[in-house]
């Protein structure tokens, strides 16, 4: 009987390719664009960080091998208070009534600086 041992017909398998490609380059605001959106419920508000592990180019196992103990570090625990923040736009009633272009109206644009 013949017997198949680790990845002889690595040919015929399928490939496993996740339909996304995930951006890793850093940006001018890569902080704001990581954290996310949730709402607060009280004045300080707390969440977790964890970190990856270091690279290690010593850790490949052959198929079969005993597994060994890994240790992890616990998350840290990170908080912040919040703000009211206030914007104030003043747009005459012509400014905001005729077709701008490049955005849908004035107010929008000034108020999120998007093309909304």
């Amino acid at each position: 009987m013949a017997t198949v041992t680790r990845y002889d017909y690595s040919s015929s398998i399928r490939e496993d390719l996740e339909d996304i490609i995930y951006n890793i380059s850093p940006t001018k605001t890569a902080f704001m664009n990581n954290i996310g959106r949730t709402s607060a419920d009280n004045t300080y508000h707390e969440w977790q960080t964890d970190i990856l592990a270091d690279a290690n180019g010593s850790n490949a196992a052959i198929e079969g091998a005993d597994a060994t103990d890994t240790t992890f570090a616990a998350p840290s625990r990170c908080g912040n208070y919040t703000q009211i923040s206030t914007k104030t736009l003043n747009v005459s009633g012509t400014s905001g009534a005729v077709d701008a272009a490049g955005m849908k109206t004035i107010e929008a644009y000034l108020n999120y600086g998007v093309a909304a």
